[in-house]
Formats: structure tokens, C-alpha cells, sequence
């Protein structure tokens, strides 16, 4: 069954990582694997209020469906790979939130339903959150590298989220709060990674792709402040941001595994 989870990895949304093979996860891949569940968390909900929203809706119905696929088979591949009883312990309390969110997100969206489902998001980004964070404390030195490119990749994901939420006036908590701090998050590991220095020049185009690209982001989030929402150059930016966030995460993940 495993070797099927995995065929299925490879085939769906190949633009989005390189996924491994059918052999077992190598450490570097297991590690980005595992920082990429939470940005899928956000995304799947981010699709969910698109649908609901009518906000580019043919192309949100086929994210969902890619990303819910991605999202199981990537829980088995891990299931697979994870080294400690800890680890384990964590991607089952990973499955038993996602069997709840998964039926959530698969509805016909509701705004008065929309509330709890970002809730069960919330939590479940949570969880994937510590398996992260397990994965990274195991491995060490090259976990903690790709974690925090990582997290600025799920911030692309998050911001649309939040911004989608707003934008379809959805009555759940702190709203604004939530997208400020994701605002400031990736701007800020933007900053480190600047301040660091870059490996190679391969990395150095893709940081400065992905400075200028936020530049645009950044002016359509700003416009919120107003309530004057652009909700589909919202979700267009950030897609191509979370690919290229995405492409930086995998490059640090091969570099750090060379040096391993």
C-alpha cells in the first residue's frame, strides 16, 4: 500500500515539489515533506472560501482536490518513514483531526460553516506544526534550515487564507491579527535569509524572485485596510509565491543534504 501512496505523490501536482521515490524517504525529503503538509493545511482551507466566495472557482474546485490528495498520500509516506514512537505518535493525532477537516472542506461551502472550518484548520496546522518540529529536532542542524524556509512558505498559503476570510466577511476571531502576524512572519524570515548570505547563485535568483514578487503581494494586502479587497490578484500572487517559497525550501533541503 505504501508503494501505491507514494505512485500517487508523484503523479498529483508535480509542479509543486519533487517528490521522492518509491524507496523510502531519504531525511531531506521526509523533512520537506513534512514542512509541506502545513502549508497544504492553509491551502485547502484558502480553496474551501474561494468556492464559497465564487472567487475563481473551476481553478480553486481543482487545487482542493490536487491538495487533498497530496495532503493523505504524503501522511502515509510519512507514516512510513517516521523513525521514532514520538514522531508516530504525533502524524496519528495528524489523521484524526484531518478524517474531521477533511469532511468539512469536501462540502458545499457555507459561510456560516466557514468558522469552524477554519477552527479545524487551525488545529490541524497546529499538529502538522509539531510533527515539523519533531522531524526537525531528529534531524537536527539540516531540519532546522529547511524548517524555517519552510514556514515562510506556509505563510503564503496562510496570508491568502486569512485574506480570503476577510474578504468573505467570514465571523471568526481575530482576523486581522492573524493576518498581520503572517505578514510579519514572512517578511521577517525574508530578512534572515537575506542577512545569511546565499549558498550559490541558484539560491540567490530564487530569493530575489521571490523579494520582488512580495513587493506585489504586499500592495494588495495593504488595500484591505480599506475594505477594498482584490481577492483574486490576492490568490494569483500568492500561488506564485508559494512556488517559488517552495522551490527555495527544496533547493536548501538538497544543499543540506549534500553537507549531511
Amino acid at each position: 500500500m505504501l508503494k501505491k501512496y507514494l505512485t500517487l505523490i508523484l503523479l498529483a501536482c508535480t509542479a509543486l515539489v519533487s517528490m521522492p521515490g518509491l524507496a523510502q524517504l531519504s531525511d531531506s525529503e521526509a523533512m520537506n515533506m513534512a514542512g509541506l503538509q502545513r502549508s497544504l493545511t492553509q491551502r485547502m482551507a484558502k480553496n474551501y472560501l474561494m468556492i464559497g466566495a465564487d472567487v475563481r472557482v473551476d481553478a480553486a474546485q481543482r487545487q482542493l482536490k490536487e491538495t487533498i490528495e497530496r495532503f493523505d498520500a504524503s501522511q502515509k509516506a510519512l507514516a512510513g518513514y517516521a523513525p521514532t514512537a514520538e514522531i508516530k505518535a504525533a502524524l496519528a493525532k495528524v489523521d484524526a483531526t484531518w478524517a474531521v477537516h477533511r469532511q468539512q472542506i469536501e462540502a458545499k461551502p457555507e459561510q456560516a460553516k466557514a468558522a469552524q472550518m477554519l477552527a479545524t484548520s487551525e488545529e490541524l496546522l497546529q499538529q502538522a506544526q509539531n510533527v515539523s518540529d519533531l522531524m526537525g529536532k531528529h534531524l537536527g542542524a539540516m531540519g532546522a534550515s529547511v524548517h524555517r524556509t519552510g514556514w515562510a512558505r506556509v505563510q503564503t498559503q496562510r496570508i491568502a487564507m486569512l485574506y480570503m476570510a476577510k474578504s468573505w466577511r467570514v465571523p471568526a476571531p481575530d482576523l486581522d491579527a492573524k493576518l498581520d502576524k503572517a505578514v510579519s512572519d514572512f517578511e521577517t524570515i525574508l530578512k534572515e535569509l537575506e542577512a545569511r548570505g546565499t549558498p550559490n547563485e541558484e539560491i540567490a535568483n530564487a530569493q530575489r524572485r521571490a523579494r520582488a514578487h512580495w513587493g506585489f503581494t504586499l500592495k494588495g494586502i495593504d488595500l484591505h485596510a480599506a475594505q477594498d479587497f482584490v481577492p483574486t490578484a490576492i490568490t494569483v500572487s500568492t500561488d506564485s509565491l508559494f512556488r517559488q517559497l517552495n522551490e527555495l525550501t527544496r533547493l536548501y533541503a538538497g544543499l543540506q543534504a549534500k553537507e549531511a
